[in-house]
């Protein structure tokens, strides 16, 4: 038998998750229903869900995209999702990035030095001429080739 309160994962169509959960929230605060968090992971095509079973079970008959229900999930299996990883833990200087936001966004780059307290990265230009040192939060980077000297320790291992 199902316990009253918990987090229950669903299958839902992928491309679908976000849709599904706006559907079940809504339809939860519409209707006075205990549920608690309606959690889309990277996980696609999945969507889990904390609350009152027979509730969650109400709004999900009334979602669209959600097709089965998978079971119940501790939440040690989901702190990993939980829990962010900073981006600027997988960059190191000498890295080439493309820039996603601002006035340089589409740019390659290459990271020159890293500032880890604040999230923020310098990066150089590649396309141009003069080396103008730019300094951007390392979410508005996207790693496109790691450095030289990480690809010969790998070769040496």
């Amino acid at each position: 038998m199902l316990e009253k309160f918990g987090i229950y994962c669903y299958k839902v169509k992928k491309g679908q998750e976000f849709n599904a959960a706006e559907s079940i929230a809504q339809y939860a605060d519409v209707n006075n229903h205990e549920i608690n968090a309606v959690l889309v992971t990277e996980i696609q095509g999945y969507l889990f869900i904390e609350g009152n079973i027979q509730h969650i079970l109400k709004a999900v008959d009334n979602a669209h995209y959600v097709s089965k229900q998978l079971g119940r999930v501790p939440i040690s299996e989901l702190e990993n999702q939980l829990v962010p990883t900073p981006v600027i833990e997988g960059l190191k200087p000498g890295d080439i990035v493309e820039i996603s936001e601002g006035p340089f966004k589409g740019s390659q780059a290459r990271i020159s030095s890293i500032y880890q307290a604040r999230e923020e990265i310098t990066v150089d230009l590649l396309t141009s001429s003069v080396t103008i040192p730019i300094v951007l939060h390392a979410d508005s980077v996207k790693l496109i080739q790691p450095s030289e000297e990480e690809e010969e320790e790998e070769e040496e291992l």
